[in-house]
């Protein structure tokens, strides 16, 4: 799939497409040189799906979203080689005045991000996408806003599901935080969706939650060269970003290795502590709330996606678990109440979830592969068991 859509040339001292991007000078020509070869990957065309439907669900920052009026804030190729200026957070009443996007819109499953072809690319979803439209049947996908509250997700995911006829035979494949979407909507959404479900794969899916996701929630995540679009304050407006913690704080030790209790789901903490964004003391109130919505938010998911009286499910599960790649599986706490985020502490994994967090809390085939968190669904050995197990 390298039929990409690449960024025009500038014209003189003009402006770099896409649309939004700052205006530069002649100092700044070798970085637009670089730019000049920056594509992104376009969406597979997708047939109309038949009887038996393919779902795919992809995780947590795997969809491009866009502006009201078309312009990509999540990802283009030229904000993550600047500084940035924007974030992508959610508004909330009392937020600070702050440089961010609008409201934004999902625009489909991240690609490939292209710098140099065949030298700097990340590769997101799309050759999966490609090889999926042919061997999966009636391949479609489910682009979702990646920063909201997984519950509201799980329930776009059925309604989506719904939409497609009420005599369709589905079969989800689920990556990372998509499963969590998946098991949300098959759990907690209509009986009568979940009964058209046939089999589920799950590939890298945080069950367990993951340590990994604590240290961005005090320092923000950073994209490449861009440390404004994910920015902790950013964080802080998504529910999604939180509920990917793992359901009870037991990732924290002390200098000596041995597992320490802290009470890092309580909101009070936070702000005693100044950890995070409450390193500013001068906060509105409006920001504990958000703190207490996400904390709420957290628990509430786990809370729904754990209940041993949940149904029983009707379809047939595969796990695709990675091995091989170090993992963050805690933190440091000092004693001085900070952490050591340089330092994390690191367990057997796909190099984003620990082993001991992949497995489902169903009945499930388990498959092992020695390829890192998204490369899994590129291996040609991970595809022919999806492909024969959905067959």
């Amino acid at each position: 799939m390298r039929d990409e859509t690449c960024l025009p040339l500038p014209d003189g001292e003009g402006e770099l497409a896409p649309r939004g991007e700052k205006r530069v000078g002649k100092r700044a020509l070798p970085f637009l040189a670089l730019l000049l070869t920056a594509c992104i990957a376009p969406q597979p065309t997708l047939a109309p799906p038949g009887e038996d439907v393919t779902v795919f669900v992809h995780g947590y920052k795997g969809s491009f979203l866009k502006t009201e009026n078309g312009e990509l804030a999540w990802l283009t190729v030229g904000q993550a080689l600047s500084a940035g200026d924007r974030s992508i957070a959610l508004p909330f009443t009392g937020q600070r005045d702050r440089p961010r996007y609008g409201a934004l819109a999902p625009a489909g499953p991240m690609t490939r991000l292209t710098v140099i072809p065949l030298l700097f690319e990340e590769e997101i979803y799309a050759s999966f996408m490609e090889w999926a439209k042919g061997a999966l049947p009636g391949f479609v996908t489910y682009a979702y806003d990646w920063r909201l509250d997984l519950r509201e997700t799980g329930a776009g995911l059925c309604t989506f599901l719904d939409g497609l006829g009420g005599q369709k035979r589905i079969r989800i494949v689920a990556h990372s935080m998509g499963g969590l979407v998946a098991l949300q909507c098959l759990r907690r959404g209509p009986e009568r969706v979940s009964s058209q479900v046939t089999k589920v794969v799950f590939l890298g899916t945080p069950f367990k939650g993951g340590p990994g996701q604590w240290d961005d929630l005090h320092l923000g995540t950073k994209t490449s060269s861009n440390t404004k679009l994910l920015d902790a304050e950013a964080l802080l407006t998504m529910p999604a970003a939180w509920q990917l913690l793992p359901p009870q704080p037991e990732m924290f030790f002390d200098e000596g290795g041995e597992r320490v209790d802290v009470p890092a789901y309580d909101a009070q903490t936070w702000l005693e502590g100044r950890w995070g964004v409450f390193k500013d003391g001068s906060l509105d109130p409006s920001y504990r709330r958000q703190l207490e919505e996400r904390l709420e938010a957290h628990r509430a998911l786990w809370a729904s996606l754990t209940d041993p009286d949940g149904p029983a499910p009707g379809w047939e599960t595969m796990a695709v678990i990675g091995r091989g790649h170090p993992t963050v599986r805690g933190w440091t706490m000092r004693g001085d109440g900070s952490f050591d985020f340089a330092n994390p502490l690191r367990g057997d994994g796909d190099g984003a979830v620990l082993v001991n967090r992949a497995y489902p809390p169903v009945k499930a085939t388990i498959v092992e592969t020695t390829a890192e968190h998204t490369a899994m669904l590129r291996q040609p050995e991970v595809q022919a068991v999806i492909s024969d197990f959905l067959r």
